[in-house]
């Protein structure tokens, strides 16, 4: 019965991260109106989602508990070490060389790509987050930074 039991807590965490999101956002951000968002309408509207999902996972570990998988070590090690090199080289060489390294890190750790193809992943997600956020969006994020 330990399986089911662990599932439930997961998509019980997810829910309550949800709700986290949506009270904060309601609390403490600007909705705004219907015609013009405020800056937390879109983090209330996906914590609302992410509350709602947590409680559908849930009820569904309920139902019909399935068994948990051991947890992938691997996998672990790689978004720990992504994240670690993205928040030691996002300040220093800017967001797109962190982005870079960390997709670069965590695509070598799992090994489920040969280096051509893990240069092409890093390439792309880079790409990616310079099209959406900092072209589309104009976030001020410093792309690169040189010395």
């Amino acid at each position: 019965m330990r399986g089911p039991v662990i599932a439930g807590l997961g998509a019980l965490a997810l829910a309550a991260t949800g709700a986290g999101f949506a009270w904060a956002a309601w609390a403490q951000l600007d909705l705004g109106s219907m015609r013009r968002l405020g800056p937390g309408a879109f983090p209330l509207g996906l914590g609302v989602l992410l509350a709602g999902l947590g409680l559908i996972a849930l009820t569904g570990d309920l139902r019909r508990p399935v068994p948990v998988p051991a947890p992938d070590l691997r996998a672990i090690a790689a978004v720990a070490g992504a994240v670690a090199a993205f928040a030691l080289l996002a300040g220093r060489a800017g967001v797109l060389p962190a982005v870079f390294v960390a997709v670069l890190a965590m695509a070598s750790l799992i090994g489920a790509l040969r280096w051509p193809g893990r240069l092409v992943l890093a390439l792309g997600v880079t790409a990616g987050v310079w099209a959406v956020f900092l072209w589309a969006l104009g976030l001020p994020m410093q792309a690169v930074r040189w010395g």
